[in-house]
């Protein structure tokens, strides 16, 4: 299945429906699906990983934490 990409204009609710229905489709493991939303990552959607250190942007639940505190409904 092919991953969409996000930048942000799409409610991440949304997003991230699709993406782990794209995930559990493709059988990814944490790091799988931390590598692929990283490369989801489109403009100010992107520039979300300046703030997440390396080490951080390898674990799925972290880098999904920061995209949720800046495009999710408490946003």
């Amino acid at each position: 299945m092919k991953l969409p990409q996000f930048d942000g204009t799409t409610p991440w609710n949304v997003y991230r429906r699709q993406f782990v229905s794209a995930a559990n489709a493709n059988g990814w493991t944490t790091t799988e699906k931390a590598t692929a939303l990283t490369l989801a990552l489109r403009g100010d959607a992107a520039a979300i990983l300046q703030g997440i250190s390396p080490e951080n942007q390898e674990v799925y639940e972290q880098l999904a934490g920061h995209l949720e505190m800046r495009y999710g409904q408490s946003h």
